[in-house]
């Protein structure tokens, strides 16, 4: 149950990074934009290191 409720929290985490991101760019600010598309890919890179490490 832990492993999966990790990576339901780390898809959800990564779903509004990208939502933050598609608003703030949808109002023409580019810094929160990147901000959080790095973000996004930063919890994506992390998650996926831990599901073959098998930690989650």
């Amino acid at each position: 149950m832990p492993d999966e409720f990790s990576r339901i929290i780390a898809f959800l985490a990564v779903v509004m990074a990208l939502l933050f991101a598609g608003l703030h760019f949808h109002h023409g600010n580019i810094l929160a934009t990147l901000y959080f598309m790095t973000g996004a890919i930063l919890v994506t890179a992390v998650t996926r290191m831990n599901v073959r490490r098998g930690l989650i």
